[in-house]
């Protein structure tokens, strides 16, 4: 154990607080439940107890741990789990999930734009590509940092909707958009400078990436989208009989 946490880069008493999270998630230390001392910790973790101190004041802070003179250190109740966002491997299967929702949006971006590298199926529309750029919120917390390219030409016939909904109910269920392909990719990374702010993250906090790219059946790209959520806000759903 020592050797692992002397080999990260990052901080000891921020890995010491990440160890101690993790127990905490998985009931290793009920609610009520008093943990090891200090001195028992920090011999444990083979750090100084001054780290381990450090640690703890970051979970009280974050109301996992309550320290109480001459009792020693109690595990509490977690907050209530956030109700995750379920990415499917079906694209029906994403759009009800936001259908009907109405997170807060905040417009960063609106031009004409090019889409960034190669889409993951299709080619591009000679119509040209509108772009916007916005974060998602719910409940005050941003979850999301989404840049999507809409083809033009449904960008100019959908505009309003566009512009303050979700776009894939609008797409999906709209007769005038043919979804006739549909895919996306995952990749799992690390925040950068940029969005860190954005998502209320730090920099190298985990991430989970996401290219999504609609066609129709000329193959035209109508919609691709570059997301960027936050690991704790999502979670991956497949049916492996599908």
């Amino acid at each position: 154990m020592t050797d692992t946490l002397r080999q990260s880069r990052s901080p000891l008493y921020l890995q010491i607080t990440e160890i101690l999270r993790q127990s905490l998630s998985r009931g290793i230390w009920k609610p009520g439940e008093l943990l090891p001392t200090i001195s028992v910790l920090a011999a444990k973790y083979s750090v100084a107890k001054i780290t381990v101190r450090q640690a703890v004041k970051i979970l009280e802070a974050e109301g996992l741990l309550e320290s109480r003179r001459g009792r020693g250190t109690m595990a509490l109740a977690p907050p209530q789990p956030r109700t995750r966002l379920c990415l499917g491997t079906r694209l029906s299967t994403l759009v009800d999930m936001y259908r009907g929702d109405k997170p807060e949006l905040d417009l960063l971006e609106d031009r004409d734009a090019e889409i960034p590298g190669i889409p993951l199926i299709g080619h591009l529309s000679e119509n040209g590509y509108h772009l916007l750029q916005r974060t998602h919120s719910r409940d005050g917390q941003t979850y999301c940092v989404i840049s999507i390219y809409f083809d033009r030409a449904i960008f100019n016939r959908h505009e309003a909707r566009l512009r303050t909904e979700i776009a894939l109910p609008i797409l999906y269920d709209s007769p005038d958009v043919e979804v006739a392909r549909a895919r996306q990719a995952f990749t799992i990374g690390k925040c950068n400078y940029e969005l860190a702010g954005l998502l209320s993250l730090t920099v190298g906090d985990p991430v989970v990436e996401v290219r999504r790219v609609i066609c129709d059946g000329d193959g035209n790209v109508l919609y691709l989208a570059d997301v960027t959520y936050r690991s704790d806000f999502v979670r991956l759903e497949m049916d492996l009989l599908a």
